[in-house]
């Protein structure tokens, strides 16, 4: 008796999860994952398309096999494959695709630092902030976390799939930080202040100002941070940060006796920018001098630093 053989290197793509994205006439466009839809923008059409397959490399990651994606631009709909790897393929009208021999791994620049990396990165290789390439966008325009593939699919899966995987529950997003304005930080005073004054020279206060609250004068010696922990007499300054990419204790800034600005990055995951040209990344847990003035990239925070 003949029997029919799958024909080797085919793949069928199953349906689910739907993911489906209609790119508008702009650099804007929607992506639905079983019916919950995201807005997403981006600098350009190409950036856009390079997100939104990092996207579905996300899924595909998830469900350790290729996801579809149904696209929709300008007069023109078609059907993608996107498979964990990274690759890219046209889907025909049976639902196969072909191996992925031969094919290249699509890349785009990281919405953060401009770093050029593949799809598939879930950190940035040079900035380490996650999901370098993510586009989805909330009403108020700050990124917000992908829809979640749910556990269940919620129609009877092709016969080609062998089991669907159970991803975890999607934990509740972080409180958001609170956007009052920070006070400016005074040191105290004690009773032996004259004999203080004597003793030791005087440390030049700081002048921040940000980009995310109202500029603030402090002590010569301050850690910044969303919820920074001071030390060995530092002062401590909370930063509103509305895309959280500032650490809890992000930065150290110091004025030494010489009146030079003395900038640590605190083991950050984001990193601290001195944004010169060139522009230069701190290497972490090394103090540097900095000039005064200088314009500092604080995770999604800039800041300018002088003497106050």
């Amino acid at each position: 008796m003949n029997t029919t053989q799958p024909v080797p290197g085919l793949t069928r793509v199953p349906t689910w999860p739907r993911l489906v994205t209609e790119l508008h006439g702009d650099t804007t466009g929607t992506l639905t994952v079983n019916g919950t839809s995201r807005a997403c923008a981006a600098e350009s059409i190409e950036a856009l398309r390079t997100g939104l397959i990092a996207r579905a490399v996300s899924y595909a990651v998830q469900l350790r096999r290729p996801v579809r994606l149904d696209v929709t631009e300008a007069a023109a709909s078609y059907q993608l494959a996107v498979r964990p790897e990274g690759y890219v393929q046209l889907v025909d009208a049976e639902g196969i695709i072909p191996a992925a021999d031969g094919l290249s791994v699509d890349e785009g620049r990281c919405r953060h630092c401009r770093r050029l990396q593949p799809v598939t990165s879930t950190t940035c290789i040079q900035c380490h902030i996650e999901e370098p390439l993510r586009v989805e966008v909330a009403p108020q325009g700050e990124p917000v976390d992908a829809p979640p593939v749910p556990v269940d699919a919620p129609e009877e899966l092709p016969a080609d799939v062998d089991e669907v995987v159970h991803l975890p529950e999607v934990a509740p997003a972080p409180a958001p930080v609170s956007s009052a304005p920070v006070s400016t930080i005074v040191p105290e005073l004690d009773d032996d202040v004259e004999a203080t004054r004597v003793s030791r020279p005087t440390t030049p206060s700081l002048h921040l100002a940000f980009t995310t609250q109202r500029s603030v004068t402090v002590p010569g010696r301050v850690v910044i941070g969303r919820e920074p922990i001071a030390k060995d007499g530092q002062h401590a300054l909370t930063v509103v940060s509305p895309g959280r990419q500032l650490s809890r204790t992000h930065a150290a800034i110091e004025v030494d006796q010489d009146g030079q600005i003395i900038v640590t990055d605190l083991n950050s995951p984001n990193g601290v920018e001195v944004l010169t040209t060139p522009t230069r990344w701190l290497t972490p847990g090394e103090p540097t001098v900095v000039p005064i003035g200088a314009k500092l990239m604080l995770g999604d925070v800039e800041c300018v630093v002088t003497l106050a």
